[in-house]
């Protein structure tokens, strides 16, 4: 099918006011990095012009293949370091490549539950868990990653990433450290409340506005009263001991699996190891390429390879390819 542009991208374009836009094609031209032919535009508006490739993802890319190619490394367990000596590029280029396909993931994600909750929202059974790792030290940075997800079908809802205090029992030397940082960045304190509560804010903007909201959480005691805060009477709020065997009868078995996926699949993440994230922001745009390849893209299991989660959720009704989620920013695609 021919592309044709919704809008102008101009933001001070007279048309962006108004649902209606008046455009007509202004040639063609090809580009130097790729050899791609782009299509040009003319809006009759501001009257200036515009091509298709203005709302692509590697818009003014001078190496547009590796968005495509950077994908499965990213969720693959594969280091910066790793990944630029693979493709032949620098680490300042991986580094920047992962704020534009992390940041772009998040908007995609909430764009597709967006676009489907408008129509019919949320019902089902929800589990959340904290993944506790750390940025750059780990008894004086640790982080909590609260993540959410729909129990049946294994689709991840939320995600966010907060930091935690210092911990305990540090040795002279790390004590020393702490009161450095301590003077350059404040005391660390606790974001874990704030974190899980934004995640079950999104739940709640999610959900049938009426009816109860089945939540399962390990026995950490701040849990119930942030639900209690979100969804006032209508929760139902199953606690299980997160001491218990990690198998299969586990009521908490797939947020546990979830969290073990994203250790193994997030370099990041992966326990003893030199690829320990140095700043979490990064390791959060990090997780939401992992998210949007675990919901869209991945089958639930290798028994049903043909069905992702939001498939088994109704969020989609097909696969997405990697191909087509690396394509177009999500404005142009809405």
């Amino acid at each position: 099918m021919r592309f044709r542009p919704r809008r102008c991208p101009r933001a001070d374009c007279p048309s962006v006011a108004s649902d209606h836009h008046r455009w007509c094609f202004k040639g063609r031209y090809r580009r130097a990095c790729d050899g791609r032919i782009v299509q040009r535009f003319l809006c009759l508006e501001c009257h200036r012009t515009f091509s298709t490739q203005t709302f692509r993802l590697d818009y003014r890319h001078k190496k547009p293949h590796l968005n495509l190619a950077l994908f499965g490394p990213f969720i693959s367990k594969v280091t910066h370091r790793q990944a630029a000596r693979v493709l032949g590029c620098s680490r300042t280029t991986i580094a920047r490549r992962l704020l534009l396909l992390g940041e772009h993931c998040r908007r995609f994600h909430r764009w597709r539950l967006a676009r489907r909750c408008s129509e019919i929202k949320l019902v089902g059974t929800f589990q959340l868990d904290e993944l506790e790792t750390f940025e750059h030290s780990r008894r004086l940075a640790p982080v909590t990653v609260p993540v959410l997800i729909e129990r049946k079908s294994y689709f991840v809802l939320d995600l966010e990433c907060a930091p935690l205090p210092c911990r305990g029992r540090l040795s002279e030397e790390d004590r020393e450290k702490k009161a450095e940082r301590e003077l350059q960045f404040g005391k660390r304190r606790s974001g874990s409340r704030d974190a899980v509560r934004k995640c079950f804010e999104t739940l709640a903007s999610l959900h049938l506005e009426r009816g109860p909201v089945l939540v399962q959480t390990d026995r950490k005691v701040t849990y119930a009263s942030i639900l209690s805060q979100v969804f006032k009477s209508r929760v139902l709020h199953q606690r299980h001991s997160s001491k218990a065997e990690r198998n299969y009868k586990n009521p908490l078995f797939p947020i546990n699996h979830t969290l073990a996926m994203m250790r193994d699949g997030i370099s990041r993440l992966v326990r003893r190891s030199w690829a320990a994230s140095k700043l979490r922001e990064q390791l959060e745009r990090h997780a939401w390429i992992w998210i949007v390849w675990r919901n869209y893209v991945r089958g639930i299991t290798n028994e049903s390879p043909h069905t992702s989660p939001a498939m088994a959720l109704g969020i989609e009704e097909k696969r997405w390819k990697v191909a087509e989620l690396c394509a177009w920013n999500v404005p142009s695609m809405a």
